[in-house]
């Protein structure tokens, strides 16, 4: 039986199917081809985040959408810890997400 996926994979899955007995058949992409593919599985990454019912489904696709993060980060030429300061200033300079504000409109003073 074969089973076509053709999308980017975990570093390890390939010795995992193996170690079940299957065939995993998968080719080394280029850096562009890595980069366009990894930004296509942070899509679907997004969309079963959303589709989550329950927070340990949640949170292991938010750790999928991490992992996405910080491969793409270095792609952009930022490491784990230099994309953390970056949020980090971010953070300090314009606050984080956490208070749940939602500006609706901006008036001009009259």
């Amino acid at each position: 039986m074969r089973k076509e996926y053709n999308k980017l994979i975990r570093d390890r899955i390939p010795e995992i199917i193996h170690e079940s007995g299957k065939i995993p058949i998968v080719k080394q992409l280029t850096q562009a081809e890595h980069f366009e593919q990894a930004r296509l599985k942070l899509y679907e990454e997004i969309k079963e985040y959303e589709e989550a019912n329950i927070d340990e489904e949640s949170l292991e696709e938010l750790a999928d959408i991490l992992e996405l993060v910080y491969t793409l980060g270095k792609m952009h030429g930022a490491d784990f810890d230099e994309l953390n300061q970056i949020r980090e200033e971010k953070r300090k300079k314009r606050g984080g997400f956490e208070k749940g504000l939602f500006l609706e409109e901006v008036l001009d003073h009259e």
